[in-house]
């Protein structure tokens, strides 16, 4: 489904084999071939449709092997993803023990519709980040306006 969009979340916990059943809401958007690594924030496994990978792997592409700045970013999001993924016909994908561990999963998680991809938190750690924002909404609202929204002249 082209342009699909997350939104929502859902607890869950990874079962002893580090697979990870991902909420029928999602699985369309989601998509066959998707690619699995870490969130920009390097605190959260994300899942990227085909599509959208696609598209984020033509940016780090157009990053010069001569920049070796660039090149370190590209390094960490290349060597912690995983592409070519699927769902099992139980609507699982194994979550990679490396992936895992940056993430600080172990049992139970929360799954966090991002618009373009689906992220994966251990659950303390996605509350703990949550309340926080929460806490501070007005400034961060403030950030986003004025940033994104307020037309710059």
């Amino acid at each position: 489904m082209a342009g699909a969009e997350f939104s929502g979340n859902y607890a869950h916990n990874i079962d002893p084999k580090g697979r990870a059943t991902i909420p029928a809401a999602f699985r369309d958007a989601l998509g066959d071939g998707f690619t699995i690594g870490m969130n920009n924030e390097f605190n959260a496994i994300a899942l990227y449709p085909a599509e959208r990978w696609r598209e984020f792997s033509e940016q780090l592409d157009r990053i010069p092997a001569t920049d070796a700045r660039g090149m370190a970013y590209v390094r960490l999001v290349k060597a912690f993803s995983f592409a070519g993924q699927s769902l099992d016909g139980q609507g699982r994908v194994l979550l990679p023990a490396v992936l895992r561990q940056k993430a600080g999963m172990d049992k139970a998680v929360r799954f966090a519709g991002m618009g373009r991809c689906l992220e994966i938190w251990d659950e303390d750690r996605f509350r703990a980040t949550y309340e926080a924002a929460e806490t501070d909404f007005a400034a961060i609202m403030a950030y986003v306006n004025d940033r994104y929204f307020t037309p710059q002249g």
